[in-house]
């Protein structure tokens, strides 16, 4: 983990150096692109290990996409323009990735974040009458101030038969809608509106999945895989469509931008008399 840690720590700063400096600005988003994508691809391993082929597969994906990505910093360097869609990827890429690792490597504030979310959810079963508790921070045999290993850091809830790990918080969700309507090209107040929409919307939805999975489960209605990769997958996928769908009406620059990733390949040069803002 700390090998490949050096590709994550070295591609995040530059990229987002790319974003915000204006020397060399698209070389280090090249870089920084390409470091992250050898940083994902060499995850795919753990996700094979146990079982996880879905994500296994997005991250052998990752190389060829951020390998993509640099390509068409290329260009821009090459053309001497700045798009705004390629600082919209930049910052969202290099802005999600650090708030996400700056906790998920951090086994303090995982854990932390993750007795939060236990803590709501057993509330949450309580008021359904189950007289559930919840256990201490489970750390994995990692130290507090960095991951030695990629053993989940976990919370139990006593006698429900489940424990809640960092992969349960949304975190690896809310951390790019954050981003991603942060930093795109629009008016402050609907930025906030959109925000204050999808945040909170995210974090209950994701509370009501582990109360669903774990009852669905304790009550023996039906398998903890099926409740989980199934019934509960295919439910956070449809709250994810709503919102995106929310989001669209309440900022159509976040739509031009998400639909303007599909056009990247048929990306020209813009003319001389245009501003270089747009794709």
């Amino acid at each position: 983990m700390v090998y490949t840690d050096i590709f994550l720590w070295t591609g995040i700063p530059l990229l987002i150096f790319g974003y915000i400096g204006c020397w060399h600005k698209h070389e280090f988003r090249i870089a920084g692109y390409v470091l992250l994508g050898i940083f994902w691809v060499n995850q795919a391993p753990h996700f094979l290990s146990i079982g996880d082929f879905v994500n296994a597969v997005l991250c052998i994906i990752a190389l060829p996409l951020f390998s993509y990505f640099a390509y068409q910093e290329f260009l821009s360097c090459r053309w001497e323009e700045d798009p705004e869609l390629m600082r919209f990827l930049a910052a969202g890429i290099a802005f999600s990735m650090l708030i996400y690792y700056s906790i998920q490597r951090v086994p303090i504030a995982a854990g932390a974040l993750t007795k939060i979310v236990t803590d709501h959810t057993n509330f949450l079963l309580n008021l359904m009458g189950y007289e559930f508790t919840v256990g201490a921070v489970d750390y994995a045999g990692n130290p507090m101030f960095y991951r030695v290993n990629n053993e989940e850091i976990g919370v139990r809830i006593i006698n429900s038969g489940i424990r809640i790990i960092f992969a349960c918080t949304a975190i690896q969700t809310l951390a790019p809608a954050g981003t991603l309507i942060t930093f795109t090209g629009s008016e402050l107040n609907r930025k906030i509106k959109s925000l204050a929409l999808v945040l909170p919307t995210i974090y209950v939805a994701n509370l009501l999945r582990n109360v669903m999975i774990i009852y669905l489960t304790f009550e023996g209605i039906t398998s903890f895989h099926t409740a989980h990769n199934t019934i509960a997958k295919a439910g956070s996928m449809i709250v994810l469509i709503v919102l995106m769908l929310a989001v669209f009406e309440i900022m159509p620059e976040f739509y031009d931008n998400i639909m303007g990733i599909f056009s990247l390949p048929k990306r020209k040069k813009l003319s001389s008399g245009d501003n270089g803002e747009d794709l």
